[in-house]
């Protein structure tokens, strides 16, 4: 089941999981009729949709699709991990895509288990030929790519990198992962070690520089930690 945070001026809907119902984890499940109820309950705010998803039911990701397009607020898509199969043109309805440099995007034709006769069989493939269309088609809709480009890449089985993505026009804006690097460090402290990396000692400031905090001392940053300098 997806989360929700509703804030003052903003939501968020974590789309985490399975498009549709998962019979082997019910908390990955991530069911069309919820979705579309609880967008309807948050609209019109500024809306944040956070996927990692591998995909699911192409139905209920078509269902899931339309409520994010008749959405009333500002949509923004975030890819966290990955938006495959069905959670691809799910996430390429919002207003915006942005995506981390570590995040993906799949497409791929549509696939299922089936069993019958020959007659069976081949109506199943015409079945699955017209879905492939119509993903074709909203993707191509969204994107700006070519239909047969993207029949093309369908086809293939195509992963997208996030700068491979917002070249397509699937994404938006890629969220650059930087080194973590202290902000703030005394150059002795900085000398006390023989491989600071290059551009550190440019980077960081003396501690003495930091103003106080409310007569409590000077706090210096690490990495992701703040140290606090007593008097």
């Amino acid at each position: 089941m997806f989360q929700i945070k509703n804030e003052a001026q903003r939501a968020t809907v974590y789309l985490y999981g399975t498009i549709g119902a998962d019979f082997w984890d019910e908390d990955s499940s991530n069911t069309a009729k919820t979705f579309a109820a609880t967008l309807d309950s948050l609209s019109p705010k500024p809306l944040d949709i956070r996927v990692d998803s591998c995909g699911g039911d192409v139905y209920e990701g078509f269902a899931i699709a339309s409520a994010i397009q008749r959405y009333e607020g500002d949509t923004t898509c975030y890819i966290d991990g990955i938006a495959a199969s069905a959670a691809s043109y799910v996430a390429l309805m919002a207003d915006r895509v942005v995506m981390n440099d570590y995040s993906q995007i799949m497409i791929h034709n549509a696939w299922t288990w089936c069993s019958g006769n020959s007659a069976e069989l081949l109506e199943m493939a015409g079945r699955l030929d017209a879905l492939d269309g119509t993903i074709a088609g909203i993707i191509a809709a969204r994107s700006g790519m070519e239909l047969d480009a993207v029949r093309e890449a369908m086809a293939a089985e195509t992963w997208y990198s996030a700068d491979d993505a917002v070249a397509n026009g699937l994404a938006d804006e890629v969220v650059k992962t930087e080194q973590r690097m202290a902000a703030s460090i005394d150059r002795a402290m900085l000398a006390a070690f023989k491989h600071v990396p290059h551009g550190l000692e440019e980077k960081s400031h003396a501690a003495n520089t930091i103003q106080d905090d409310e007569g409590h001392g000077r706090s210096v940053v690490m990495g992701n930690r703040i140290y606090r300098v007593e008097r």
